[in-house]
C-alpha cells in the first residue's frame, strides 16, 4: 500500500501546513469528489471529533491514542490525516479564525450601517462556531501552540480583532452605536464566545442558532444608540 504522505513536524510533501490548508477549499464545487477531496473533507471531520475529544479531557491530557479510541479507528488511521496533537491544535485555531472572515465578509455584504454591521458579525461567527466546531475548548490553548504557528494564529487573530473594531467605530460615528469603547466592547464579545466553545454542546438544551441569536442580540441592546 502507498503511504499518501511522510510528516515532518506540521509539513506534509514539503508544503507548509498553511500552504496546505487552502488547497481544497472547492471541495463542494464539483458532482463527483476528487481523492483529494474526499481526503480533506474526511480530515475535517476528524478534526472537529478530535478537537470535541480535547474539549472533554483536556489538550494535555488527552492523546491521540484517545482520539483514535474516540473516532473508532486505529492510532496508524489517524496518523494518515494528521501529524500529530500540534496539527489538531492549529487547525483548530486556524478553522475559527476563518469562520471570523467568513462572518466579516458576510456582515459587510449585508449590513447597512455600523451597528447592523457589527450585530451580523457576531451573530454569524458564533453560528459558524457552533455549528462546525461544537464544543471546541482548545480555542483557548493559544500558549500551547509551537511558536510559529502561535505566531501565526495571533496575527490573524489581531487582523480580525482590528477590523471589528472598525465596525464598532464605524458605529459610533454614524450614530447607530452609542459612544462605547471599541476595543472592551471586542473584549467583552469574544471573552463571551471564547468561553462558549468551553460548555457548548450541540445536543445540549440551546442550539447553536438560538445561542447565536441570544448572544448578537445581547451585544446589540448594550452598545446601540437610544
Amino acid at each position: 500500500m502507498t503511504t499518501r504522505r511522510k510528516t515532518v513536524g506540521l509539513k506534509r510533501e514539503g508544503q507548509p501546513l498553511a500552504s496546505r490548508r487552502g488547497r481544497h477549499s472547492g471541495a463542494w464545487k464539483n458532482v463527483v469528489l476528487s481523492r483529494d477531496e474526499q481526503f480533506a473533507l474526511k480530515r475535517t471531520a476528524l478534526l472537529r471529533e478530535a478537537a470535541r475529544a480535547f474539549s472533554a479531557r483536556g489538550y494535555h491530557q488527552t492523546s491521540l491514542v484517545d482520539v483514535a479510541r474516540t473516532l473508532g479507528v486505529t492510532k496508524a488511521a489517524l496518523y494518515y490525516y494528521v501529524s500529530n496533537k500540534q496539527e489538531i491544535l492549529y487547525e483548530c485555531h486556524m478553522m475559527a479564525l476563518d469562520f471570523g472572515d467568513q462572518a466579516l465578509a458576510y456582515a459587510l455584504e449585508n449590513g447597512r450601517t455600523g451597528r447592523e454591521k457589527v450585530v451580523l458579525l457576531a451573530r454569524r461567527y458564533l453560528e459558524l462556531l457552533t455549528s462546525e466546531i461544537g464544543s471546541c475548548a482548545v480555542l483557548s490553548e493559544v500558549n500551547a501552540l509551537e511558536a510559529d504557528n502561535r505566531e501565526r494564529v495571533v496575527k490573524r487573530r489581531d487582523e480580525f480583532d482590528q477590523r471589528f473594531r472598525q465596525l464598532i467605530g464605524e458605529g459610533v460615528a454614524d450614530g447607530s452605536l452609542r459612544q462605547v469603547d471599541p476595543k472592551l466592547t471586542v473584549f467583552f464579545f469574544m471573552g463571551a464566545a471564547n468561553w462558549l466553545t468551553r460548555w457548548f454542546q450541540p445536543q445540549g438544551e440551546h442550539s447553536g442558532e438560538a445561542l447565536a441569536a441570544a448572544f448578537s442580540d445581547l451585544l446589540e441592546k448594550g452598545i446601540r444608540a437610544e
